[in-house]
């Protein structure tokens, strides 16, 4: 179950400054994901969905074609903000690694 509770000023910084990348836009956490190959964005993408489905908590997904990226935006909607949700599934998104033998 995800836990909506509200991140203070403090929490959201820490999760800025902890990870790389990782931005405040609005009411979200973004990120920008840059790949190599076509495959690491698909085993990114299957990471991603794994996260979602562990988390059960779902953000909006832009991929760029043309920079082989893909952007992460994170927000708890019920909340109007940021919740411990969206630190978990950030958590989450950082264990992936490329795999280099691919």
């Amino acid at each position: 179950m995800e836990d909506k509770t509200v991140l203070s000023e403090e929490e959201i910084k820490e999760i800025v400054s902890e990870y790389t990348g990782w931005t405040i836009e609005g009411k979200c956490f973004v990120k920008r994901f840059y790949f190599e190959r076509w495959n690491d964005i698909t085993e990114f993408m299957k990471h991603l969905a794994n996260c979602i489905e562990k988390t059960n908590h779902h953000p909006d997904v832009n991929l760029h074609t043309g920079s082989r990226s893909i952007t992460i935006y994170t927000t708890t909607h019920a909340v109007g903000g940021l919740s411990k949700a969206d630190r978990q599934l950030i958590d989450m998104l950082e264990q992936f690694k490329v795999d280099s033998s691919i």
